[in-house]
């Protein structure tokens, strides 16, 4: 590994890091509270202190003769605690910049490389993945499967666009002289949230017939938010509404996908098969509730 000249501005407000691992918090415990506390978003003075200390602690860049990529021990950062970081860093630099006020450039640098290292590998659809993006196909909507930034199926418009169906099969959304919008559909399968009775409160609602909602875990809501300050409009499409809809339904599908993504004003199935568009109702109920 190469040799850095390294940033010390901060050094003086950190003199020393020992105090967090006397408490327990190695590496791996400190890269998890960042990212938590990231997810809880409640940034009050003493939070804004820890984050500081801990990306001060993880930078190799803060210390003298630092090597790109190691902590104070010389052991090479984890990937998995750099990927938590650099999620971390990104939103705070835009939610609460004064938590990473001190984080030197190069290490900035160092955990973006990783981060867009890691989501530039292929990645397999999932067969939900596969059924919406082939229903899309249907509706003759342009889109992109597995798409930059970890999005699960992606859609270009022009910025005054009104449907869906209208989008670009040119993906290029940075051009010169044209403001694009982007629109990001997220697949959100089981592993995305809560089991249905997370609480007491939740079985006994359950229990009394009502319906629950399960609660979308935290990696899920950082990668929306990450997607939103990229420039993203995230449309989710969870398990518990897609799954309703038979395999087979393929016009029902349609009629779903219609309402979640404004596809079309009317889709005509046949001369009486007609489906108008409609707002999703603030319920998400659909006909198979």
């Amino acid at each position: 590994m190469r040799r850095m000249d390294v940033d010390n501005r901060g050094n003086d407000r950190f003199p020393s890091d020992a105090s967090l691992t006397r408490i327990g918090l190695g590496p791996q415990e400190q890269a998890n509270l960042a990212w938590s506390l990231t997810v809880i978003e409640d940034y009050d003075s003493a939070v804004v202190s820890l984050l500081q200390r801990i990306f001060h602690a993880a930078s190799p860049f803060n210390k003298t003769n630092g090597v790109e990529g190691e902590d104070d021990e010389g052991h090479v950062i984890q990937i998995e605690h750099a990927h938590q970081l650099w999620q971390s860093y990104f939103l705070l630099s835009k939610d609460c910049p004064a938590a990473v006020e001190f984080v030197p450039d190069e290490f900035h640098n160092y955990l973006e490389e990783k981060w867009n290292t890691e989501k530039s590998r292929g990645k397999q659809s999932s067969s939900r993945h596969r059924a919406i993006s082939e229903t899309l196909s249907l509706m003759k909507v342009a889109h992109r499967n597995e798409y930059d930034e970890d999005v699960d199926v992606a859609i270009v418009l022009e910025e005054d666009s009104a449907w869906t169906h209208t989008a670009l099969y040119d993906f290029d959304v940075n051009r010169e002289g044209e403001r694009r919008k982007k629109v990001a559909v997220e697949f959100d399968g089981p592993h995305h949230f809560t089991v249905m009775a997370s609480t007491g409160e939740d079985l006994t609602s359950i229990e009394s017939g009502a319906k629950i909602t399960p609660r979308v875990l935290g990696h899920t809501m950082l990668k929306y938010r990450l997607l939103k300050k990229k420039g993203w409009t995230v449309v989710r499409i969870p398990y518990y509404e897609f799954d309703k809809i038979p395999f087979w339904a393929s016009m029902e599908r349609q009629r779903y996908l219609q309402r979640a993504l404004k596809t079309h004003e009317k889709i005509e199935f046949s001369e009486v098969d007609v489906s108008e568009y409609k707002t999703m109702p603030s319920t998400r109920h659909s006909r198979f509730d």
